[in-house]
């Protein structure tokens, strides 16, 4: 892959980078992007009311479940199921159409954890009575939960009845855990599609509902038509044990690549995978373009992943960062595979493969660490092509977590990937708390550095991570889950 950039060049293609941070900054909260969007017929017949089988739909594909390669189209294969057995005609609640469908033969994926079904708020017409409901929602949307919500206009202004919608997301840009109300919610709903798949409402003040309008007491209300609905009835969908799952995991690789011709990129292509069946997923850009198409492949085990720049056109001299979050059932592990730009006269150059692994093998004879549980290893390092040895080809950070509270702790990374190409730079540090997207570009404190160079080839290299007097880091409380002070 031939790169000939100036030292100006160099320099502009880091401000282009910067101001790309920037921008994907001001991006929100999506569980996942493209998000599964049932829908009625359009316009949506008279006397349909199946929203509560589409919303079951959308968050049992979400998870998984049904026949398929994208989320949609298992999520309109789930909606098929349902449609076969209850109709559209009648009306329903959300938790009896996920609890129906996992008892029945449809259901083939007969060991996806994904199987609690939970209740919150009531099947009256009565707001959801809580004052951090929509916090809540966005930390059950940020856990493993797939999250469903049911609706009612005020009684006396069309509020006999109700209606189902897929929560998605919301305004705010973190993936970690919320500590106030977000501003807004983004779902999918069956009966619009004005805008694309996701809508994007505000909600009203808890405590001042449905300003100007009817009501029916506090509660959450949101910008879904006049007068504003509220939030009555809320189910999730989750994992067998815990909020992650029995021993489940996130991981995050990120994965930074240069746009180096002439010609503006017009596609973004790549395979992104690992060795467990897929909890959730989520893979972003920093460059501000719609979602992409992503294939999923069975089992859910790895994704490709397709964007279109054409509303952005890519330049020359530009670093753009790939980022995927899985969340696992076991072992921390992302590959990235068949990486490439296209361009309007056709495909570019492959960058390299690359497979990883974090090992953090549980002691049982170790010390306890008080007030821990678990913490992420984050790592950093460089990708080059021995024939172009000043430029790195690929500069990679990730992120592992564990859940062991143990000292001391063995934490190995296994490197595998295109043969030949040189990994440098290896660096590592430590966290209690989740780092941002922005924050895993910005470590400057590690705690561990290794000096020697690897040559990937397809057999994986061990590299030992030496936080070895180190840990716990820093002292003090470190049970609230706030992120260390590690990033200048």
């Amino acid at each position: 892959m031939k790169r000939t950039v100036s030292s100006l060049w160099a320099r502009i293609a880091l401000l282009v980078a910067f101001l790309a941070v920037l921008t994907s900054g001001c991006a929100p909260f999506m569980k996942m992007n493209p998000p599964a969007d049932s829908d009625k017929p359009l316009p949506v017949p008279t006397g349909d009311g199946s929203c509560w089988l589409h919303t079951a739909a959308n968050m049992l594909a979400g998870a998984g479940y049904g026949t398929g390669t994208t989320v949609q189209t298992r999520a309109d294969d789930i909606f098929a199921d349902m449609n076969a057995n209850y109709g559209t005609a009648n009306g329903g609640w959300v938790d009896a159409a996920l609890q129906w469908w996992l008892g029945t033969a449809n259901n083939t994926w007969t060991t996806n954890p994904y199987s609690v079904v939970t209740v919150y708020g009531n099947k009256t017409l009565i707001p959801w009575a809580n004052t951090n409901g929509a916090q809540d929602i966005g930390n059950e949307l940020r856990t493993c939960h797939m999250v469903g919500l049911s609706i009612s206009r005020p009684t006396g202004q069309g509020g006999s009845g109700g209606h189902a919608i897929t929560a998605w997301g919301d305004n705010f840009t973190t993936r970690n855990a919320l500590t106030t109300n977000p501003g807004g919610v983004r779902v999918s709903d069956s009966d619009t599609d004005n805008g694309g798949d996701v809508q994007v409402y505000t909600y009203d003040a808890y405590t001042n509902p449905n300003p100007g309008g009817p009501n029916e007491g506090n509660g959450w209300y949101f910008s879904y038509g006049t007068p504003h609905p509220f939030i009555k009835h809320i189910v999730t969908l989750a994992p067998t044990s815990g909020p992650l799952g029995p021993n489940s995991v996130r991981v995050t690789g990120s994965y930074k690549i240069h746009q180096t011709k002439k010609q503006q990129a017009s596609d973004l292509h790549y395979r992104v995978g690992t060795d467990v069946d897929i909890l959730t997923y989520a893979t972003w850009l920093d460059w501000p373009v719609p979602a992409p198409t992503i294939t999923e492949a069975q089992p859910r085990r790895e994704l490709t992943v397709d964007w279109n720049l054409s509303e952005k056109m890519m330049p020359q001299c530009t670093w753009v960062t790939i980022s995927t979050e899985f969340v696992e059932p076991s072992w921390n592990s992302i590959s990235y595979h068949d990486v490439y730009f296209t361009y309007p006269d056709g495909k570019g150059d492959k960058f390299p493969d690359l497979i990883w692994k974090v090992e953090t093998p549980e002691i049982e004879k170790a010390d306890k660490i008080p007030n821990v549980t678990g913490g992420y290893v984050i790592g950093g390092f460089d990708i080059y092509d021995p024939k172009i040895p000043d430029e790195p080809a690929v500069q990679y950070r990730l992120v592992h977590q564990y859940l062991y509270n143990q000292s001391p702790e063995i934490h190995t990374l296994l490197l595998a990937g295109s043969p030949g190409f040189e990994v440098r730079d290896l660096r590592f540090t430590h966290s209690y708390g989740l780092p941002t997207k922005q924050e895993l570009w910005r470590f400057e404190k590690w705690m561990t550095q290794v000096d020697k160079v690897y040559t990937l080839s397809d057999k994986p290299v061990r590299i030992s991570i030496d936080f070895k007097g180190q840990l716990p880091y820093p002292e003090g409380d470190r049970g609230t889950g706030e992120r260390n002070p590690i990033v200048k």
